[in-house]
């Protein structure tokens, strides 16, 4: 890294550079500010892995600016209101007490990836959308490749995106030949007006919903559990929504948000950004900005301040927030009570992560009780 400004070059594993946005202000204002824009189909800079990458999907909500953003938000918006998301409490409460006896049959030593954190938010996910969950093994490789950095997976990034979107359309083809009630359904009627998803813009939606629905939570639950082990805070602290919240800022698992194109001059907390440069919002060290957050790499369970932004900010905040944060405190509250002796199997350093990732986590985390 570079510094620049106060926003750092930075190079990314394709060799690109874009400048870093690094500080909470900096940060929330690129994420909301409309001279920033993620539809880098202009562009030659914009993506992060070698190859092809989730940001050349025109039809993704993740890669349109408004008016195009807007209309499809505000289609399916209805699908993800904190009314619709309450129905799905109870289920999913019992999915997370279904996976945590599995997780007691099996005995310890146990991984708790592979084991509880991955499995809860897939089926959720799987329920939630009506689609079978018999298939969950090739949504995490099809998540895994299209979240991928790593040089050597631009190949299989391709092939696994053709294959996803193929899935996905045969899922839809079944929906409507015989419908029911879950939300695929109701993102195939989805309607504003006149107006409806067209398929390419269905397919993206459901592929992203699907790797979106489980890779965040997931890691999120994963690494909130490894905190609160290492920290020898399991068992001192309730599962509740504050501490989910704060688990979110201390242990961000998306370490960036996509990233932005300024389509003018702009001027940052700290500094200028030009017309045309890319700037990637990191959202994980913006979440430990000192200015903003006391102590920010300390854990503070009781931390009542500014909040944080883990989900992003604007108008691509995460869709599926408030779906995440239940089944992250549904998760640590049956973790707690069933597994009230739960510890490290390992040393925390010998502990795996991910590389080579826009999301990070455990890759692993053996576990006893």
């Amino acid at each position: 890294m570079t510094a620049r400004d106060g926003l750092p070059e930075i190079a990314l594993p394709n060799g690109v550079t874009m400048r870093g946005a690094r500080r909470f202000d900096d940060v929330r204002q690129v994420l909301t500010d409309p001279r920033f824009g993620r539809d880098l189909s202009r562009t030659t800079g914009g993506r992060m892995a070698r190859g092809r990458d989730i940001s050349d999907d025109p039809g993704s909500v993740i890669n349109m600016d408004p008016p195009e953003h807007t209309r499809i938000r505000r289609i399916v918006a209805g699908a993800f209101a904190p009314r619709r998301i309450a129905r799905w409490r109870p289920r999913v409460a019992q999915i997370t007490r279904e996976l945590a006896a599995e997780l007691a049959a099996h005995g310890p030593p146990a991984d708790l990836v592979a084991g509880f954190a991955f499995p809860l938010p897939v089926r959720v996910i799987c329920e939630v959308l009506g689609i079978p969950e018999s298939d969950r093994a090739d949504y995490r490789r099809w998540a895994d490749a299209a979240l991928s950095l790593s040089e050597l997976g631009a190949g299989e990034r391709a092939t696994a995106a053709r294959e996803f979107r193929r899935h996905v359309r045969g899922l839809l083809a079944e929906r409507r030949a015989r419908p029911g009630e879950a939300l695929l359904d109701d993102l195939i009627a989805a309607r504003d007006g006149a107006d409806a998803l067209t398929e390419g813009e269905l397919v993206s939606l459901v592929t992203a919903l699907i790797t979106g629905g489980h890779e965040t939570t997931a890691n999120l639950i994963a690494m909130g559990v490894f905190t609160l082990l290492k920290e020898g805070l399991y068992g001192e602290v309730a599962p509740t929504g504050a501490l989910v919240e704060e688990l979110l800022r201390h242990d961000t698992p998306a370490l960036y948000a996509m990233p932005r194109v300024a389509t003018r001059d702009v001027d940052l907390p700290s500094g200028r950004v030009a017309e045309g440069e890319m700037v990637l919002p990191l959202l994980a060290e913006a979440n430990r900005d000192p200015a903003v957050f006391a102590e920010p790499d300390r854990f503070d369970a009781t931390r009542d301040g500014p909040a944080h932004i883990a989900f992003g900010q604007g108008a691509h905040f995460c869709i599926g927030a408030g779906l995440a944060r239940m089944e992250a405190e549904a998760a640590l509250t049956v973790l707690l009570e069933e597994f009230p002796g739960l510890a490290l199997a390992v040393p925390p350093e010998d502990v795996p992560w991910r590389a080579d990732s826009l999301v990070r986590g455990p890759t692993r985390l053996p576990v006893r009780w």
